[in-house]
């Protein structure tokens, strides 16, 4: 949440530049006493710069919309002529902006009842993304100006402190600090592991004699593996078993090639590999990612997919080899989160043409606060717990606060009145 909020700002930015080329230089809009207000929400004055902000936001979803069901980016007088939701384009888009600058309104309310304040670091970075943003014509040209456009920006981050007021560590709808190592916990485990393919280089299936070959090979790293006397060094075995069936996979495949070069009558040469050892006295310093060969790998849940089906306005058809594949990746995360345990190699027929060596470690041996339990890690976290929650909560403040359009701040800025027009 915390970047989504924070850098708002900026992603529109980067779609306004997008969509508003036009052929020549705009002249800049400029507001009169009867527009300089776009709309009143229970009694927040809210400035005609911040209504234009979210109506060309608006007016950019509208195009990727249409965009993404016709496969072409429509012109300004397709998005124009479409409807949306059964309203036509400037009854939506203008709707669109409206709920928009109602949110607005309730952020900034609901940050003066909390007595929110925002950090010198969030100043400084909406310093910083002012700055990045204020040169670009698109926004003088459509009337957001640098006050404008610093109180949007400033908005994403008062969302944020909201936010961790209500649904932070021990606030009010949050949760305590071990409730949410808990809930990392139970969705995460790390893991290490190496595949040996049962096929060759063209894809086919190794004949019965080399599966037997690869498969004891499997049996033989798994008990190599697990004979070792303390977890580190179970996991820093299987590091050293995948070198040795990459150097029988090299040599199989060395010698593969000499056979074939043999049987062509093509002449055979061999590589010499020579090691150069550094002058005495000299010091090498190599910093080493003790977690670097390891894999984090998300609990599967079924909550997550109906989510993303519900998202999408098509349901896409898997092929037989989709489908399979699918349940090979659900029957692995399922194998590893509840049938394997923690320091135990094992191995695992991912599918017909894979084997798996691998082992799973605690997960808690890693939450410390230079590793996977920083505070970005926390606040990531909360957002991706309780996100969801807090944006009801604000969208049902949001309903709540009346409005008063300013029918000839609408009129005049209306988003086919822009400068939007691409080329």
């Amino acid at each position: 949440m915390n970047k989504f909020n924070k850098f708002a700002a900026a992603a529109v930015a980067f779609a306004l530049a997008a969509a508003s080329t036009s052929c020549g230089a705009p002249e800049a809009i400029t507001f009169g006493k009867s527009s300089q207000t776009a709309l009143t929400v229970d009694g927040y004055d809210v400035p005609a710069g911040v209504f234009i902000f979210n109506e060309i936001y608006a007016y950019n979803s509208a195009r990727y919309e249409l965009y993404s069901k016709n496969g072409q980016m429509p012109s300004m007088d397709d998005v124009e002529n479409a409807t949306f939701e059964s309203k036509g384009a400037l009854e939506w888009i203008q709707d669109k902006a409206t709920e928009a600058c109602r949110e607005f309104v309730a952020n900034e309310k609901e940050f003066e009842k909390i007595g929110g304040e925002l950090s010198p670091e969030d100043l400084a970075e909406v310093k910083d993304v002012l700055a990045a943003n204020i040169s670009d014509t698109s926004y003088s040209a459509n009337g957001v100006g640098e006050a404008s456009l610093r109180k949007v920006i400033e908005n994403s981050y008062k969302s944020d402190v909201v936010f961790k007021h209500y649904y932070g560590i021990d606030a009010e709808k949050g949760c305590s600090e071990d409730e949410l190592k808990k809930y990392y916990q139970d969705k995460t485990t790390r893991v290490k592991y190496f595949t040996i393919s049962l096929v060759d280089e063209n894809g086919e299936q190794y004949g019965p004699d080399e599966k037997r070959i690869l498969n004891k090979m499997a049996d033989e790293y798994v008990n190599d593996i697990n004979s070792q006397t303390s977890n580190e060094k179970k996991l820093k075995k299987i590091e050293e078993c995948e070198e040795k069936y990459k150097e029988y996979v090299d040599k199989r495949a060395a010698e593969a090639a000499e056979k074939a070069a043999k049987e062509a009558g093509e002449t055979v040469t061999t590589t010499t590999t020579t090691t150069t050892t550094a002058p005495s006295g000299t010091t090498t310093t190599t910093t080493v990612d003790p977690f670097a060969k390891e894999v984090l790998v998300t609990k599967y849940t079924t909550t997550v997919a109906e989510e993303n089906d519900d998202a999408t306005a098509t349901t896409t058809t898997l092929s037989a080899e989709q489908e399979a594949a699918k349940k090979s990746q659900q029957d692995y995360n399922d194998y590893l989160f509840n049938k394997l345990s923690d320091y135990k190699a094992e191995k695992y027929k991912y599918d017909d043409d894979t084997i798996y060596v691998v082992i799973k470690a605690d997960i808690k041996e890693r939450m410390t606060e230079d590793d996977l339990w920083s505070k970005n890690a926390i606040d990531s976290l909360l957002s991706e717990r309780y996100y969801k929650d807090f944006q009801d909560m604000m969208k049902g403040i949001a309903e709540g606060l009346s409005v008063k359009r300013n029918n000839t701040a609408y009129s005049r800025y209306s988003p086919f009145k822009l400068e939007l027009k691409s080329e």
